[in-house]
């Protein structure tokens, strides 16, 4: 079955640092066993899709990434180093083939897209209501100017839900700039987008 962008987003460990069980998967996928990798792969694919799919916007192309994604981490186990979560790692991993498909096709990623999805009203946070509360044809206006970057710190703090700790060792950023990243994005939205009175 597809995995859907609208499963709620559950973190079963932190990326910021390892977790027992799958470092000890991680390690057995690493010297061929098969059933450890299928226990990675069943625990995060609905993670995987979440974050590819708000990336690419497009059904067809998140379940090739993630496939790819998968493929790529496979041929790679055998180099995961224990000390990093390997949620963490796989999030690397499928932020690189996003990046890559990208180059490839030339195509500007965008969140747009992510606010056609029910599962996205389900913000976190009381800064991110301006995105569940406001006319959505607005947004999607306003985050179309966001930059790519700004558009992945968005969706991975108020629709996955990480603290922007665990985004900075997502993204390869200092926490600092992580909050500057979000910061300015959410003005930015602020002023694009009309306020809940106006639009009442």
């Amino acid at each position: 079955m597809k995995p859907s962008p609208n499963t709620p987003s559950v973190h079963p460990v932190s990326p910021d640092g390892p977790d027992d069980e799958d470092r000890n998967l991680a390690l057995r996928a690493g010297k061929g066993d098969a059933a450890a990798f299928g226990a990675l792969y069943d625990r995060y694919v609905e993670a995987v899709y979440r974050y590819v799919f708000y990336r690419v916007r497009n059904d067809a192309d998140a379940e090739d990434l993630v496939s790819d994604v998968f493929m790529r981490a496979l041929r790679a186990i055998p180099r995961y180093e224990p000390r990093v979560a390997f949620l963490a790692w796989l999030y690397r991993i499928a932020r690189n083939a996003v990046i890559d498909r990208a180059r490839r096709s030339r195509v500007q990623i965008s969140f747009e897209d992510a606010l056609a999805h029910p599962g996205v009203d389900q913000v976190v946070e009381p800064d991110a209501t301006i995105l569940a509360l406001s006319d959505k044809e607005a947004v999607r206006g306003a985050l179309a100017k966001l930059t790519p970057l700004q558009q992945e710190v968005i969706v991975l703090r108020f629709v996955e839900g990480y603290s922007t700790l665990e985004i900075a060792n997502l993204v390869g950023k200092r926490e600092g700039t992580v909050r500057g990243i979000q910061f300015r994005a959410l003005e930015a939205l602020r002023a694009l987008i009309p306020s809940r009175e106006a639009l009442a």
